[in-house]
């Protein structure tokens, strides 16, 4: 009776329920409502649906085949396999290309003989099928996979009887191999082969996992400290050396990166996260021949895993090979596994430099629907339909994330209303609200990783941004980093003085071991040194008073600039024209007046007599006199740099 069953037919009638009318459902019905949610990305509910659309039709080949796809798309590659085997050996034989779905579900499982066996089992049944160029790409990277010679262009293996049923044996061994598998997973005790103890190696993982997640967070030095801890625990380490790299290239010691790389190839010359990485250290230090013959190295590679081809799939993008990078990305893409939202991005952009606008459209339309929250897709989508065609500058990176100068431009007016906020909030002796700038300084890793790169290979200019930007941070790793850069050589004295002083605003207080001339020296004060034979009460007093009333209404450097300009005018004035301190806030006042003119928004005496309590004419006064001494140009280019 139709009123027991829980599933409708398209052959039923329809039924009525006083004023409820009971519509038809059918496994036709049924699967497509799983389409759609396979669109959606919604694999569980596709899944649920597909099952429901062979209860209906048990016999019908397709629904079996959608079903196989949907466990597929799960990670269920053994359930999906048995429905794809039912397929061919009891619903519809000449359904070849069943066999090609096994193959890659085997490979997803490791098994690559078998996987091989049942490309085998489609290219012979079907010479001219659909997925024959698929079929034999997959079957060059099972030989890399496997260490074997690969196919010459264009091979096929022979469409005869006897490949058929060696191929075929290969399947029914896999099968009963996969039985052997399924029983044994209830198995507590996980394989040791290397006879360590399975405690000692729990927690090298352990570690393993904390120094990712710093990474993540942009915790480099601290990632590089457990990396460092674990290489020399196991030198044969080397996810730890490869990471330690990475960790070493976003504090800016390229040569420590490059050199620890080249430990990790001397080991494994295959090993593609080194490769991938060294051909971008290669670039950065604009070692082009070195970066060449890395780059033709993983032109040759064709991972099959996901990870790995989704990072060669990067790498060749960030380095400019997008065509290379879009085939391994279509290749990923074309499984029907689920995969991160990165990878839509990354096809977008592939296509995006590629000229191929409709089908970057597509990419960045399925990450809009699996991460609506992050706004990338729809802020890509939007760039796409504005530039009709056309180059946007900069063009799309393959970083997954909106481009800074797009945040910054929309968000300047209400990062404005955020600072000045904070400005009130300070002078009223209250907390002052950090600003999106800032808290994507102490959260965001790649700019704190830009950072650490500005602050050791930067110009002068881009140094000095980034010093004043880690003075926002203040945490830890901000602090070392800074350390650090007190004992680089090749860091100039102008960056390690204000180096020294940006660590003192940090809070802190102990000496500070500072290369300076070839030599170690430790520094207790705020600066290198003064010049001065001694420091007087009365001269402290001064830069006090400056960091009082200049805090608030002028960044780091100003102040900085404002402290050495009083330094700079005693050094001069020593020891007969040094004057003498009445009122430090009187001097305070002039050097606040000189900063402002210097750095382009200058103020009047009266402004800034008001804000020390004294009148306009000491002001002047004073601000004469220190500008007479410094004998103009020459030292305003020693001092304003």
């Amino acid at each position: 009776m139709a009123g027991e069953k829980p599933h409708r037919t398209g052959r039923d009638n329809a039924d009525t329920h006083g004023d409820v009318v009971m519509f038809p459902v059918d496994a036709v019905a049924y699967s497509d409502r799983a389409v759609k949610l396979l669109d959606r990305l919604q694999y569980d509910k596709a899944l649920r649906y597909f099952r429901r659309a062979v209860e209906c039709d048990p016999g019908d080949a397709i629904h079996q085949c959608n079903l196989a796809g949907a466990l597929a798309e799960t990670g269920r590659f053994e359930e999906s396999n048995l429905i794809l085997r039912h397929i061919v050996n009891e619903l519809d034989p000449s359904m070849s290309e069943c066999y090609y779905y096994m193959a890659n579900n085997f490979a997803h499982l490791e098994c690559y003989q078998e996987a091989e066996a049942a490309l085998d089992v489609y290219l012979a049944l079907d010479p001219q099928g659909a997925y024959g160029s698929e079929a034999l790409e997959m079957k060059e990277m099972l030989h890399d996979e496997m260490n074997r010679p690969g196919l010459y262009p264009g091979a096929r293996p022979p469409a005869n009887a006897a490949a058929f049923e060696e191929a075929a044996r290969g399947l029914k061994e896999a099968a009963a191999a996969l039985s052997r598998v399924a029983e044994s997973e209830g198995s507590d005790e996980p394989a040791n082969p290397s006879g360590q103890a399975w405690e000692s190696q729990s927690g090298q993982e352990a570690e393993h996992q904390e120094a990712r997640r710093m990474m993540e967070e942009g915790r480099f030095v601290e990632a590089g400290r457990i990396l460092e801890r674990l290489m020399q625990a196991n030198p044969g380490d080397l996810p730890a050396r490869n990471n330690l790299a990475l960790a070493y290239y976003y504090m800016g010691f390229f040569k420590e990166a490059r050199e620890m790389l080249y430990q990790v190839l001397a080991l494994d010359p295959g090993h593609l996260h080194a490769l991938c990485n060294l051909a971008i250290f290669e670039r950065q230090a604009g070692r082009n021949e070195q970066e060449r013959e890395v780059i033709e190295r993983l032109a040759k590679l064709q991972p099959f895993h996901r990870e790995p081809a989704f990072k060669l799939a990067n790498t060749l993008g960030i380095l400019g090979r997008h065509e290379e990078a879009y085939r391994h990305l279509q290749r990923l893409l074309a499984t029907g596994s689920p995969v991160e939202p990165g990878v839509y991005h990354c096809a977008a952009v592939a296509a995006f430099h590629l000229g191929r606008y409709d089908e970057a459209a597509g990419w960045w339309a399925a990450c809009r629907r699996l991460d609506p929250e992050s706004g990338i897709g729809s802020y890509y989508l939007e760039l796409l339909q504005r530039i009709a065609g056309g180059h946007p500058d900069p063009m799309p990176s393959y970083h997954y994330r909106i481009p800074y100068e797009a945040k910054a431009s929309s968000g300047r007016r209400s990062e404005r209303s955020a600072a000045a906020e904070r400005n009130v909030r300070h002078e009223a002796g209250e907390p002052g609200a950090a600003t999106e700038w800032e808290r994507q300084l102490k959260s965001d890793p790649l700019v704190r990783s830009s950072l650490f790169w500005a602050l050791r290979s930067g110009d002068s200019a881009t140094k000095l941004q980034a010093l004043q930007a880690m003075s926002l941070i203040n945490d830890e790793e901000a602090r070392q980093a800074l350390r650090g850069l007190l004992l680089d050589p090749e860091q100039d004295g102008n960056v390690k003085e204000l180096t020294v002083y940006v660590l003192r605003l940090l809070g802190v207080e102990d000496a500070l071991e500072v290369e300076w001339g070839g030599k170690k020296q430790l520094v207790e004060g705020y600066h290198l040194g003064s010049g001065l034979p001694s420091w007087e009460p009365d001269w402290q007093q001064v830069i006090d008073a400056i960091r009082t009333g200049m805090n608030g209404r002028h960044d780091m450097i100003e102040m900085y600039d404002a402290e050495k300009l009083w330094i700079e005018f005693l050094r001069r004035s020593y020891p007969n024209e040094v004057p003498r301190i009445a009122k430090a806030h009187s001097w305070a006042a002039a050097i606040e007046y000189i900063v402002a003119k210097k750095r382009g928004h200058p103020i009047t005496y009266s402004e800034a007599g008001e804000w020390y309590a004294v009148s306009a004419a000491t002001v002047a006064k004073h601000a004469k006199r220190m500008e007479a001494a410094f004998r103009a140009e020459a030292t305003e280019e020693n001092i304003y740099q």
